[in-house]
Order: C-alpha cells, then sequence, then structure tokens
C-alpha cells in the first residue's frame, strides 16, 4: 500500500510542505511510501517551487538511516508535475481555439457563447501565473485538458489500481482559481478512472483538505492594479459561491471518502502583494498545519463514517497550543511524537553535527568525541574523515533542521493570535538569509553552540513545566558518550545507529 498526495494551486504546495515536515516525525501508521503530485497552472510559483526544494531535501536526508519505527520511516516519492494549461496555449481564447470558432459559420454560435461567459480580460489574460483567483477559468481549463492517459495520471493510475488499500488525498483552497477549480475536476475524474468493486464504488479512498479563507495582502500597486489578479474582498463571496456550487451538483458526496474544511475567521497578513510567479512565495501558517494533519487523520483511519461531521476549534480565542491540535497518531500521542522530533532536529543540529565536521576536517579530533569512536566509527562501521559521501548526508541532515525550525518560526509568527508549539528564539535563530550565512556563519554558530550547552532541551517544546531532570547540552554530550553501555543487541547498522541513540536520549 502507498499514500498519495496531490496537491493543487499555491496553498496546496504551502500544505504539501506542512506534510513533509510533519511526516518526519513518523506520524503516519506504518512505513509506507508517500507519492505526490504538483497541480499547478504556475509552474514558477515561489510557494511550489520552495515545496519542491524541501521534498528533495527530505529525500535526500532518507540517504541515511534511521530504522523502519520513528523518525524519517516513510519515504516521499515525487510521481511527477501537470500543469492544466498546455504549452501552445497562452490564453483562455488558445485553450478554446475561438479564433477558428467564431470566423467558421458552422462554429460561430458556439464561439459567441463562449464568449458571453467570459469577459475579454478572462479570455486574453496570459495563464502563465496561474487561474489568478478565477475559478471559473480553472474549471473550464483542467476539464478541458486532463487526459488520464498524459502524464503523470497514465503512471500513477495504474499503481493505484494495483494497490489493494490506496488511499488518495488532495489539498486545495476554496478561495482561490486553481485550486476550487481543481479540487473537485481532478478528484471526480480519478474516481472515473479508478477500479470499481461490485457496488460501483471507487476501490481508492479519496480524501481532500478544502482550506477557507485564512489569509489576506495588500492591495496591488498602480502597476499591477489594472492586471487581472485574485481580490481579498472577494474572498468569501468565492468561498461561498464554490461551496453552494459544489452542494447544488453533488460534486463531492459521491467522489470523497472524507472532506476537511479548515480556514480562519482572523485573517493572517502577507506582507507583499504578487499576480504570482517566483514572487508569491507565502510564509508558512499553523493553518495549512491544520490541513497537513486532515491528511495523516485520513491515511490512519481503518474505517470511515460518511456523513460524519467532527468537529475542531480552539479552546482560547487568543491561542494555539498542542492541546488545540488534533491528535492523528494510532499510537502514541501527536506531541509526543513532535516532541521527540523536534528535539531531535535541534540537539543534531547543535551538537552532533558540528562535531561530526570538525571530524571530516581533521581526522585528529575524533579522540575528543568517546560517542563517534563508539557509535559511529566502530559500532557503525563509518569514517567520516574519509567517507565524504557520507559526510554530505550529515551535512543535509543539519540543513533540514535549520529550514523545519525556520518554517516553525513563520507557523508560529504569521497566526493573528499567539501560537505555542516551540521555543521561538530556538527557531528563529535559523530564519538567516543566504548572503547573510556567507558572511557570518561561523561566528554565529559559535554563538548557537555556546547557547546550546546551557539550554535545557526538554524546554524547546512548549509549554515550559518544571521538571527535576534537565537535559543540557552538556547532559545530551554526556548521555551520548554513555550510550554504548545501554545498547542492546542490534540489528542496527551505519548511521542508523546514531541516529537510535540521538531519538532516545530526546524523548
Amino acid at each position: 500500500m502507498s499514500y498519495y498526495l496531490i496537491g493543487i494551486g499555491g496553498t496546496g504546495a504551502r500544505c504539501m510542505e506542512a506534510f513533509v515536515h510533519l511526516v518526519g516525525a513518523g506520524l503516519l501508521k506504518d512505513n509506507q511510501p508517500v507519492k505526490i503530485v504538483y497541480v499547478d497552472a504556475d509552474v514558477s510559483c515561489g510557494n511550489l517551487v520552495r515545496t519542491q526544494e524541501m521534498v528533495n531535501l527530505y529525500e535526500k536526508v532518507r540517504e541515511l538511516r534511521f530504522g523502519t519505527e520513528g523518525i524519517f520511516k516513510n519515504d516521499i516519492i515525487s510521481s511527477g508535475f501537470w500543469c492544466p494549461v498546455a504549452d501552445d496555449c497562452n490564453t483562455l481564447d488558445d485553450v478554446f481555439k475561438n479564433t477558428s470558432l467564431v470566423n467558421q459559420e458552422s462554429t460561430k454560435s458556439l464561439g459567441l457563447l463562449y464568449e458571453s461567459m467570459f469577459t475579454e480580460q478572462e479570455r486574453t489574460t496570459n495563464l502563465d501565473k496561474g487561474f489568478r483567483g478565477h475559478p471559473a477559468i480553472g474549471a473550464a481549463v483542467m476539464t478541458e485538458r486532463m487526459n488520464v492517459k498524459d502524464d503523470p495520471w497514465k503512471t500513477l493510475l495504474p499503481q493505484i489500481n494495483a494497490d489493494k488499500d490506496a488511499k488518495i488525498f488532495l489539498f486545495a483552497s476554496v478561495f482561490g482559481g486553481t485550486g476550487a477549480a481543481g479540487f473537485p475536476t481532478i478528484a471526480r475524474l480519478l474516481k472515473d478512472a479508478l477500479h470499481k468493486d461490485n457496488e460501483g464504488n471507487c476501490i481508492a479512498k479519496i480524501g481532500g483538505a478544502l482550506v477557507l479563507p485564512y489569509f489576506q495582502f495588500p492591495p496591488a500597486n498602480a502597476e499591477n492594479s489594472k492586471e487581472m489578479q485574485a481580490k481579498v474582498d472577494e474572498f468569501m463571496l468565492n468561498t461561498k459561491a464554490a461551496l453552494d456550487y459544489y452542494n447544488k451538483n453533488n460534486l463531492l458526496g459521491p467522489v470523497f471518502t472524507s472532506v476537511y474544511m479548515v480556514g480562519d475567521n482572523d485573517l493572517a497578513e502577507v506582507k507583499k502583494f504578487s499576480l504570482g510567479s517566483k514572487d508569491q512565495e507565502n510564509e508558512a501558517n499553523i493553518i495549512e498545519m491544520y490541513a497537513a494533519l486532515g491528511a495523516f487523520d485520513f491515511f490512519n483511519k481503518s474505517e470511515y463514517e460518511r456523513g460524519e461531521v467532527p468537529m475542531i476549534s480552539r479552546k482560547d480565542e487568543g491561542w494555539i497550543n498542542w492541546d488545540d491540535l488534533p491528535n492523528v497518531c494510532v499510537d502514541g500521542a501527536l506531541k509526543d511524537k513532535m516532541a521527540t522530533y523536534i528535539r531531535f532536529l535541534y540537539a543534531y543540529r547543535w551538537n552532533v553535527l558540528e562535531s561530526l565536521e570538525k571530524i571530516a576536517r581533521d581526522e585528529s579530533y575524533d579522540k575528543y568525541v568517546a560517542w563517534y569512536k563508539d557509535l559511529v566509527k566502530k559500532a557503525g562501521g563509518i569514517d567520516v574523515y574519509h567517507d565524504k559521501e557520507t559526510m554530505e548526508r550529515f551535512a543535509t541532515l543539519g540543513e533540514y533542521a535549520m529550514h523545519f525550525f525556520a518554517w516553525m518560526h513563520n507557523v508560529i509568527n504569521s497566526s493573528p493570535r499567539d501560537v505555542n508549539l516551540v521555543d521561538d528564539e530556538v527557531c528563529s535563530a535559523c530564519v538567516y538569509d543566504v548572503e547573510e550565512t556567507k558572511k557570518g556563519i561561523f561566528s554565529w554558530l559559535s554563538k548557537e553552540k555556546q547557547k546550546f550547552f546551557k539550554l535545557d532541551i526538554y524546554q524547546v517544546v512548549l509549554p515550559v513545566t518544571e521538571r527535576k531532570d534537565k537535559l543540557t547540552g552538556i547532559a545530551f554530550w554526556q548521555a551520548l558518550c554513555n550510550y554504548t553501555k545501554k545498547m542492546k543487541k542490534t540489528d542496527a547498522t551505519g548511521s542508523e545507529i546514531l541516529m537510535q541513540a540521538i531519538q532516545d536520549i530526546c524523548k
């Protein structure tokens, strides 16, 4: 069995980014792979590109060994990208070949009907930046364009049909253009193409997170004001119209096993307006994390009740903490799994990796690092001074940790209310510009290293609770050095030994 994830549009990409950061914590009930597909007309959208980069980084991290339980146990496999706009079509007129329609007597009436349904701006605006908050354009293009015989669908569908217990999950917004159009359209076309049981029901289960308005952005500047664009003051109207349309035409019920709706009545502020392309790169938001948790809930369920309407909301109007998030885990609690994962990434980045990097530069330094000689060189059979490929993988895990905490920093700070999940001082230390890093990274890292040895790692995850035992950087180091005394007979080899040791200490 595999899990299949489809991110539609910019919001879909950001929800998928949240899923990537959470799946590493081991929230799925098994170690089956997750196969993903990106859908967007705006192929250079900053949100999409960032998510693609994180998926690639996650897969490089997975080249290290972590074991089949615990963190980083699931592969993420990129199954392709689908652009609903064909290469030879720049506008909606190109998609429907309107020039040809209106110039031929036999099709002229059809062309005039088409022109009456869309404004001239909608018909002639270049679609290279997506559907710009106009779902009618998106639905028309997708229905015309999508062919299950084209990639990535022709490759993915046989895999799903061969999968006895396949589960498919879609991320999309309902207030934009690409997501609102693609959510019901893609799901229905997939359902029609997939195998059915004796009663005519789709064997594969299809679920999705439909994201309601949760952010707003400033008006366009004078240069962009005349362009076709998504408008904040139309978000609620678009949402109501889309949901009414879905309901009246029964577009979701016959297709989806489960639909998760999530939004926020207090809209987060996006600082910069963008028509699309690489400039459209929004900060991560807690709502995307909620949507991603919906995917975990769907994948982890063994039974589904149609018509069931569970609700979740904040306990306090001004706060969001771990108790406000759904426990989507089959075994254990969400907070416990995330806490171990967060502590692991923090301890690894600010303690373990620095020693590995020093040994990789100077072989003689290993005499100062007892845990390296015992867990990595002797038990794991790894010599980072000579094995540059494995050292690159260790470095990649450190890079991923930085991106995770930078993502969490945005989750904490982009909401209009207080989000109390992780110590933001820890997270904000990982938010840096690449150019600034090149200028002052080594002195900055040294400062963070000193802070690590004083900080109680248990207190990184909020709320801070008083406890007798403290896991300072020094205590962590000592526990790692003494870990060989606790090692039982294990089949683990290579980097898996070190990774399991860090996890055990951080629980």
